[in-house]
């Protein structure tokens, strides 16, 4: 008999032998028909496969929970593993640009860019570490928000000077 589990489809109809009735996934509906002779064989292959059979229920649970811990494993990819290829390039991108705004700064755009890209980077790196990731990029992510913000407020004095020279030019 199904259980609330199992996947929508014909099954044996426990109230009537022999005939068969469709489960919905969590209960069963209305509609029965008789098995035609290609599901019959079928049922009957796989009853007799049950009862000739030496393996035990036990040992096709763990045969089966070992495929699914097989298949949730990192397998390699091109000589890396798959949690490494998931790394948080994002991450380099913040550090990238709290660099270049430090330095070069456009007035702070590039450190203001570099802000938004940094808390991206942390963003996904929450979701890579919440997947088990090896590499998250999480301090990558930091380190360019720090960068950046420290760019901030490197280029604050020279953002008020152009305002007020700006000011002035309008003003005479």
């Amino acid at each position: 008999m199904p259980s609330a589990g199992d996947q929508p489809g014909w099954a044996p109809d426990p109230e009537r032998p022999g005939m068969l009735r469709w489960w919905n996934g969590l209960g069963w509906s209305d509609a029965r028909k008789a098995p035609d002779a290609l599901t019959e064989r079928a049922r009957q292959a796989a009853t007799q496969a049950v009862r000739s059979s030496t393996v035990a229920p036990q040992q096709v649970a763990r045969a089966a929970a070992a495929r699914t811990d097989v298949s949730s494993a990192r397998l390699p990819t091109r000589g890396r593993t798959a949690a490494t290829a998931a790394s948080n390039p994002i991450g380099v991108a913040a550090v990238v640009l709290g660099i270049l705004g430090l330095v070069i700064g456009l007035y702070g755009m590039l450190s203001a860019i570099g802000l938004i890209i940094s808390l991206q980077g942390l963003v996904r790196g929450r979701r890579l570490a919440a997947q088990g990731a090896s590499r998250t990029g999480l301090v990558p992510s930091l380190f360019g928000l720090l960068l950046s913000v420290v760019g901030l407020i490197r280029w604050i004095p020279e953002i008020v000077a152009l305002v007020q020279s700006v000011a002035a030019q309008v003003q005479g």
